[in-house]
């Protein structure tokens, strides 16, 4: 016997579209730049199930300056929404973005009203209002069609004074390197504060100082150095039109770590190029940092007028109708090649006896005469144009033909 077993064929309720939401955002900080922050996130990559594609359609980034920070699920009711990063196929998962910190953006934001009646029971709220001010951020993704993902960690700025920027930055540069030196922030004043000890903390005291509003952060003050190069635009028409440069990138930092001290070396080569530096001061560290207002730029332009070393190691041999020398080989990147000179036995003056540049450390010379005994020193050409540098002679050395 077999036993037929159908389903009645009626439909169910529908089932509600399945809706991809982005993650958080990741890696948010905020770095403070004289009266600029420096704003870095990472895109989410996966949807908040961990699955991808990602559906993200942009991500809003909001501030907000208080005593302490909204609760992040009402942090967007306050605050003010200061960028948005559109999420297209070209958008990199890295963004940095940049506030400028204007007087309406230095004072305590609206703040929030409470959405519960108080209970007699309720502890009172915590009274920060000696606490100092502080600019707190925070990113919300969004997906393809709007709906919000989960919100970012909460970062916060303090907004206290900033250091002083460097005076009188000078720069000067070497074959190998442009130096700059600066003085302290703040003048010498400036450097005899920053050294003081701070003062010892009492017995009675209920865990470490406060850094009261209006203060610095901790000391010791440490220097970033930043450097533009103004690149010369290809050969013009006309004369007027030479004066004209590249678009000028804007400064990028040098140093790897905030430099300890009123001088530093940035290795360049000598390229003819105009080089720009502004040191700004650092105060603090970690997430408390603050950056003061960069320098005054010093600038130079890094022409090339050091000559390469005399060549070393010149040796003559006589043989039968010719002067045959050898050397050693300078170790310059520009070098271009060599020159060699003679003269007889008595002779100041040695004159050069190759037209062109020599290429390799060795030549022969044809043209003496036998039993003649001839001076000769070799000097060092580098490759700068129109004019080339030329370096000292070499160690004279003298021979008698044969």
């Amino acid at each position: 016997m077999i036993v037929f077993v159908c389903g009645c064929g009626k439909k169910g309720p529908p089932l509600a579209p399945f809706v991809r939401v982005p993650a958080a955002v990741g890696q948010l900080a905020a770095h403070r730049v004289g009266d600029d922050v420096i704003i870095n996130l990472a895109l989410p990559t996966q949807n908040i199930d961990q699955s991808i594609p990602i559906s993200l359609g942009r991500v809003d980034v909001y501030a907000y300056t208080g005593r302490s920070a909204p609760p992040a699920a009402r942090f967007p009711e306050v605050a003010d929404r200061v960028a948005t990063i559109e999420a297209t196929a070209e958008t990199p998962p890295a963004a940095a973005l940049r506030e400028t910190l204007t007087a309406d953006k230095l004072v305590e934001g609206r703040p929030l009203t409470s959405t519960v009646p108080s209970r007699p029971t309720d502890k009172p709220a915590r009274d920060d209002s000696s606490a100092a001010l502080k600019r707190f951020y925070m990113a919300v993704p969004y997906s393809d069609r709007g709906r919000s993902g989960p919100p970012s960690s909460i970062v916060e700025l303090p907004l206290t004074p900033l250091p002083d920027a460097p005076a009188d930055v000078r720069v000067t540069y070497t074959a190998d390197a442009v130096t700059l030196r600066w003085d302290p922030s703040g003048g010498i004043l400036g450097f005899l504060l920053d050294g003081a000890p701070l003062p010892s903390a009492s017995a009675l005291d209920d865990g470490p100082p406060i850094a009261a509003p209006g203060t610095l952060p901790a000391g010791p003050t440490l220097y970033n150095v930043y450097r533009k190069i103004e690149t010369p635009a290809p050969t013009p028409p006309t004369a007027e039109a030479s004066k004209t440069l590249a678009p000028i990138p804007a400064p990028m930092r040098v140093n790897p770590a905030p430099v300890d001290g009123f001088t530093f070396d940035d290795s360049q080569e000598i390229d003819g190029r105009r080089h720009c530096y502004v040191v700004s001061a650092v105060r603090g560290t970690g997430a408390k940092a603050v950056e003061g207002h960069r320098s005054k730029e010093a600038c130079v332009t890094t022409v090339d007028i050091f000559p390469p070393a005399a060549p070393t190691g010149v040796s003559p041999i006589a043989v039968e109708g010719a002067i045959s020398l050898v050397w050693e080989a300078n170790a310059e990147r520009d070098l271009q090649g060599y020159y060699v000179l003679r003269g007889e036995d008595g002779s100041e003056t040695l004159t050069r006896i190759t037209n062109d540049v020599v290429k390799e450390t060795r030549y022969t010379d044809p043209n003496v005469k036998s039993g003649v005994r001839y001076v000769y020193a070799v000097t060092a050409v580098d490759n700068r144009s129109p004019q080339a540098n030329v370096s000292v002679e070499s160690e004279r050395v003298e021979v008698t033909a044969r």
